[in-house]
């Protein structure tokens, strides 16, 4: 008990001395693992009716990136709404939030002891510390009163942090090491930690309470739509209406309508007045997506608006003053639109006073691990509840895979791929493994011709699926190869090549070859019926 005494004041010097908000929950975790002895620890924020993860220790990296709902977490329910120690059963028949997320733990922690403590300031709730356990009975000599004491210690730890992150707020600079909890207590939730999306969210800090116009910039899929909510949210507007308009969409015969509004009579169809964009975002924010779309005579008639800002309802002589804040985004290089003449230069001037780039997932680091994490907890949500797990071998994929569509590619493919999962699963735990996507490690078949004219050499001899086992399953897989083909005949090809090489393998066991496969047993024959390897 003295060994343990001194690891808590140490925590507890560390709550008043100048330690960086990282340094502090990590210690605070890894003092909770050392003194219990427990295989994993979170330490949460609460906001919104969500606990957002702000450290984790013995958990998945891909943890931080989640959202937890407690509509969605039965367990993290009870402990919003206990006020003090909640001590779950080991044979607790509701779900926990980290099943499957233990890395290299095949366990589904069906069985462990489990330790929710709320965090509360002034009998409000901050957060939560979540301790677990792989044994049933670790925490059973821990009095009530010890766990009370962490929990205040957590309580302070992380109220300071929070009293710190307003404090940098009203300056406007928030020191790299503290960025974790800025992002999970924003309005608008930009999931990220890299040193681009640092520099991205600094940039918005410092622009949002200006009404300076914004051009957002980037290529399709990065969260442009996202950034500029950010803006809207961080800034004095934020009470006010953001109105959106994808100037992409806009037939040429109602762009001006559609902007600036029209008056009873101003064109066949005009049965009535109506308010355009500008009218109703007055006061707020008027969110020109696609703004590289608008054509050159309707450039002219922004431009003036800009200018003066007034604007005139199609139809009507007389100018309407507004007071509307521009955000633009744009997937198109403007410089060089400006210099080929399809957009115009003083129109891009006048819009990029405070130009901002969003950069592509591919120059994110690992936060594209942390969106994995934060797209699996959402779907998870869609399909009922089920708890969606990433497979070590998809983190590491996902991670070296270009998405060229970048976050909206991502989020498409976890959600593909959990629905096939579920096809293959047998309970609400989802693992999502490389077969579940599109895309295969770089370079994982290669194509050869073979003496026969057939593609490579057959992975099978002897069983009579040699027409369907077109492709070799070497260690290196040459993705060219792939994109010769259709997306289903790619699919169909290392599908035929994985699940035979594995049937044979198991001398055509196929019980073992779906456990092997880790699929169904019912949809690997299904399957294997459908590519004609029975």
């Amino acid at each position: 008990m003295e060994q343990v005494s001194k690891e808590w004041v140490q925590v507890a010097l560390g709550i008043t001395s100048g330690m960086s908000n990282t340094e502090r929950f990590t210690q605070l975790l890894s003092t909770v693992n050392q003194t219990l002895k427990s295989d994993a620890s979170a330490l949460l924020l609460f906001k919104d009716q969500q606990f957002v993860p702000l450290a984790i220790n013995g958990l998945s990296h891909d943890v931080l990136g989640r959202r937890f709902d407690i509509q969605q977490h039965p367990r993290l329910e009870v402990i919003a709404r206990a006020g003090d120690v909640v001590r779950f059963p080991a044979d607790s028949d509701l779900a926990d939030p980290y099943d499957g997320l233990i890395p290299n733990h095949d366990d589904e922690l069906k069985v462990h002891a489990c330790i929710g403590l709320p965090l509360m300031q002034e009998d409000r709730l901050i957060g939560a510390l979540t301790i677990d356990a792989f044994d049933p009975e670790r925490f059973d000599r821990l009095s009530n009163n010890s766990l009370r004491m962490i929990s205040a210690l957590a309580s302070s730890s992380l109220n300071t942090a929070l009293l710190q992150e307003k404090l940098e707020k009203s300056t406007g600079f928030t020191p790299p090491e503290n960025r974790s909890l800025k992002m999970a207590s924003e309005a608008v939730d930009i999931i990220g930690q890299s040193a681009g999306i640092a520099t991205l969210k600094q940039h918005i800090g410092v622009v949002a309470n200006t009404d300076l116009s914004v051009l957002i910039m980037g290529e399709t899929g990065v969260g442009k739509e996202l950034v500029a909510k950010s803006i809207h949210h961080q800034s004095d507007r934020a009470d006010k209406p953001m109105i959106y308009l994808n100037c992409a969409a806009l037939p040429e015969s109602v762009a001006e309508s559609e902007l600036f509004g029209h008056v009873k009579g101003a064109f066949t169809g005009a049965i009535s007045n109506r308010r355009g964009k500008f009218e109703l975002a007055d006061g707020g924010t008027l969110f020109l997506d696609e703004i590289g779309e608008l054509s050159l005579p309707l450039q002219a008639k922004l431009l003036r608006a800009l200018q003066y800002g007034d604007i005139q309802r199609v139809g009507d002589e007389k100018n309407i003053k507004v007071d509307v804040r521009i955000i633009a985004a744009t997937n198109r290089i403007m410089p060089e639109e400006v210099v080929a003449e399809r957009f115009r230069a003083d129109l891009y001037h006048r819009l990029s006073v405070f130009p901002i780039t969003v950069p592509p997932l591919r120059e994110r680091d690992k936060d594209v691990v942390l969106l994995a994490g934060f797209f699996a907890e959402r779907c998870a949500a869609k399909l009922g509840g089920a708890t969606i797990r990433l497979d070590a071998q998809v983190l590491r994929m996902i991670q070296s895979y270009s998405w060229r569509g970048n976050v909206r590619e991502l989020e498409h493919a976890i959600n593909r791929a959990a629905v096939l999962a579920r096809a293959e699963s047998v309970d609400e735990l989802l693992l999502l493994l490389p077969h579940h996507f599109n895309f295969a490690k770089p370079g994982a078949l290669s194509t050869r011709s073979g003496v026969d004219g057939t593609r490579g050499d057959s992975v099978v001899t002897d069983t009579g699926m040699d027409k369907a086992a077109t492709y070799p399953l070497d260690d290196e897989l040459d993705f060219a190869a792939y994109c010769e083909l259709g997306l289903k005949e790619a699919l169909d090809q290392f599908q035929s090549a994985l699940v035979a090489k594995v049937y044979n393998t198991n001398k055509q066991n196929l019980s073992q070859t779906a456990r092997d496969l880790k699929v169904n047993p019912g949809n690997l024959h299904r399957l294997m019926k459908r590519l004609q390897l029975k």
